[in-house]
């Protein structure tokens, strides 16, 4: 296993407001919906997973928009020793078939609702990690990141003289 867990997330934005996942867990807090790469799964696929598996909602997995790295190892307060260093890569997605947000069946632990929480409303929230202001530089600006991923690639040809 590597020490670095990748986690992919999606970013949807509809209305001014952001789809967040509500967790009450020693107090209420949001996440965007993601979770962690499954062995043999491409980053968009486990995207479109992990906010399937969390929101009920099946997305187009658009542009990789941001990445954040949570390192335990080098924050000093609460964290606990055995949380893992991970990659989050944030991607723009946008809802398939109009179809509506909704807590799942079968939630993860203290998942406790699926809300749309408006931009402007962001700071007045605890959501984790905290990228407020950054999902906001992000609709403000639509900035991207190139994700390129290799088996989209033109093999390579070498000519020999």
């Amino acid at each position: 296993m590597s020490h670095v867990r990748i986690r992919c997330t999606g970013l949807i934005i509809e209305h001014n407001s952001v789809l967040l996942v509500e967790y009450d867990d020693n107090g209420i807090h949001y996440n965007l919906p993601g979770g962690g790469l499954e062995p043999g799964e491409t980053i968009m696929e486990g995207v479109a997973r992990e906010v399937l598996e969390e929101t009920t909602v099946q997305v187009d997995v658009g542009p990789l928009v941001l990445i954040y790295e949570f390192t335990p190892h080098k924050q000093s307060g609460d964290y606990k020793l055995n949380e893992q260093h991970s990659l989050h890569l944030i991607f723009e997605c946008k809802i398939k078939n109009n179809s509506k947000p909704r807590l799942p069946d079968f939630p993860d632990q203290h998942q406790s609702a699926v809300k749309w929480i408006p931009l402007d409303e962001l700071d007045s929230i605890l959501l984790i990690p905290n990228i407020n202001q950054q999902i906001k530089n992000y609709v403000n600006h639509k900035g991207s990141i190139d994700l390129i991923e290799d088996y989209r690639l033109d093999k390579l040809r070498l000519e020999l003289n």
